[in-house]
């Protein structure tokens, strides 16, 4: 990284000969290298395999594009479902390899991938031992332990577009989308906008605690937690009881 806080990656136009991809725009090509690297990539990261100071400076390379964000974000997302608990080398790496693309996410404004890495953050982790001897403990130790300096962190952009994200996705899995609204009887209309404000909380709720756990300040959680609970029509006791449940967080 410079003076700046930029990674030291070289210009795209001078790396086509070397990684055969054609960076003149976003094309299909440059998508499927993209795809076909980020694959291999984060296979050999949770698989402990070698990755070669070639292929480092690569991926700081297709960082700096938003198609290498988005399938590195796809493929972590792929690995939770068998490798939530992880060995203390792909750990670090996993620290290592989502600093850099959530640096790259901040300076580009480009909160899609940066959503799915935060939630892997909170996914992935390690079982370390604390103290020597018979007065040693076991504690998980999860990712974003050792990210909270980043910068995107503190984005109140970031945030409302992550939530919103997750509320949409949400309701479509829930809806499909809202398809024949139009159709819908009044008993389906409530079950609805019941279902949307169960949403809301519970993704509040959940966003409140990582933003809590990432040093996100209280200023920045109080504002986020009002506007959102107006955009989820939550009511005066829910956004009370949000209020006082954060305080708990440890």
């Amino acid at each position: 990284m410079n003076r700046s806080g930029k990674y030291d990656v070289q210009k795209k136009h001078t790396n086509i000969k070397d990684f055969e991809i054609d960076y003149d725009g976003e094309t299909p090509l440059f998508d499927e290298e993209c795809k076909l690297f980020m694959e291999n990539f984060v296979n050999e990261v949770f698989l402990d395999g070698y990755i070669s100071n070639e292929e480092k400076a690569k991926f700081g390379l297709l960082m700096q594009h938003p198609e290498g964000r988005e399938w590195f974000g796809k493929f972590i997302e792929y690995q939770r479902a068998n490798n939530k608990e992880v060995d203390e080398f792909t750990f670090y790496r996993l620290v290592q390899y989502f600093a850099v693309c959530l640096f790259e996410c901040n300076l580009s404004d480009d909160f899609g991938p940066a959503t799915s890495i935060m939630n892997m953050c909170f996914t992935f982790h390690f079982t370390a031992m604390i103290g020597h001897g018979r007065m040693g403990q076991e504690r998980k130790q999860f990712v974003y332990e050792y990210l909270k300096d980043q910068s995107i962190w503190h984005s109140l952009r970031f945030w409302n577009a992550a939530f919103l994200h997750a509320i949409h996705a949400d309701r479509k899995k829930r809806t499909g989308g809202m398809e024949g609204w139009s159709g819908w009887n009044l008993e389906q209309r409530n079950d609805f906008e019941l279902s949307e404000e169960n949403s809301s909380f519970a993704h509040l709720a959940s966003f409140l605690y990582m933003m809590k756990s990432l040093d996100v300040s209280k200023k920045d959680r109080d504002m986020f937690r009002d506007k959102m609970s107006t955009i989820g029509n939550l009511r005066p006791e829910q956004v009370k009881e949000l209020e006082e449940s954060v305080e708990f967080l440890q």
